[in-house]
């Protein structure tokens, strides 16, 4: 990918190149603005931001999951015509960079906020509450549209059928699956997939994409059992016994260095290979700016 170098000359994906790419109608292009989980990291070429992804469509649509910082440059310098964002859960590192979001301070686009959450709008009037944030919801409520997504339920938005499931997070989490009839695509972060609810296996089941739960290393997870987060081993247990096809690693510890996650996505294609062979998913790691171009 063009780009300019970086540390260590590695190359740097060059945001105007992904920004400008030109996505025909059934095509999206899947977009990650934020791969860490927890907290920003510091300055890393796999990425700093908390949890964001884009599927961006043609003529200025596009899906977006969760609301990490990674949010607040996904919408810098960009028009769109609408955005359904889709929340995981409430936890900090998912909703954090809402408040800040250019597109919905400063544009009048709509913005549906599809949850799983009854008190959704509770939550978010917390999150901007002035306590916490200068500017009030309501300041903003003339462009949000809040919609319920119950688990069991599938709604359709831009002609794709849409589903969410449980996933085993203290507070709970939940997964969506975006599905057309040539693709399906999951978004399923925060998650302790062992043991993984019998709706989520439904929602995994199949998929041709997958952005996953990686947060540890398997001995680190060991150490933080009960904290609702993986090992990536364990996320790609789930992806090949319920037939994924491609599989992103996502939602890294924020104290983990770059050195660390090529170390994991080392261990990660390697594990596959020795306990897959051929019937594993395609494995890789989220990276931040990074994009593939998908179709639906």
């Amino acid at each position: 990918m063009p780009g300019d170098k970086g540390k260590k000359g590695k190359m740097m994906p060059n945001e105007n190149a992904l920004r400008n790419q030109r996505i025909e109608r059934g095509e999206a292009l899947l977009r990650f603005w934020g791969v860490r989980g927890s907290l920003s990291s510091n300055a890393s070429l796999v990425g700093s931001h908390t949890s964001c992804v884009e599927l961006e469509f043609s003529e200025g649509i596009s899906f977006i999951f969760d609301a990490g910082s990674g949010i607040r440059d996904a919408g810098v310098d960009r028009e769109f015509k609408r955005i359904t964002l889709f929340i995981s859960h409430f936890h900090w590192d998912h909703i954090q960079g809402l408040p800040f979001f250019p597109t919905l301070i400063y544009s009048d686009t709509p913005i549906e906020i599809i949850s799983c959450f009854e008190d959704t709008h509770q939550r978010l009037a917390t999150l901007f509450d002035p306590r916490f944030h200068p500017v009030p919801l309501e300041n903003y409520l003339n462009k949000i549209k809040i919609s319920l997504l119950k688990e069991g339920e599938t709604i359709e938005r831009e002609g794709l059928k849409i589903q969410c499931a449980r996933l085993n997070h203290p507070g709970d989490s939940f997964a969506f699956r975006v599905e057309s009839p040539r693709l399906s695509f999951v978004y399923a972060t925060d998650s302790d997939y062992d043991p993984l609810p019998d709706p989520a296996k439904e929602v995994f089941q199949g998929a041709d994409i997958a952005v996953v739960d990686s947060q540890y290393l398997v001995g680190d997870s060991l150490k933080k059992a009960g904290y609702g987060h993986s090992s990536f081993k364990r996320a790609l247990d789930v992806c090949a016994e319920h037939q994924v096809r491609s599989t992103y690693l996502f939602h890294f510890d924020p104290s983990y260095s770059d050195e660390k996650l090529e170390d994991l996505e080392r261990q990660a294609i390697d594990y596959v290979q020795k306990a897959y062979e051929t019937s594993g998913p395609k494995v890789q790691l989220a990276r931040e700016g990074r994009d593939q171009k998908i179709h639906f």
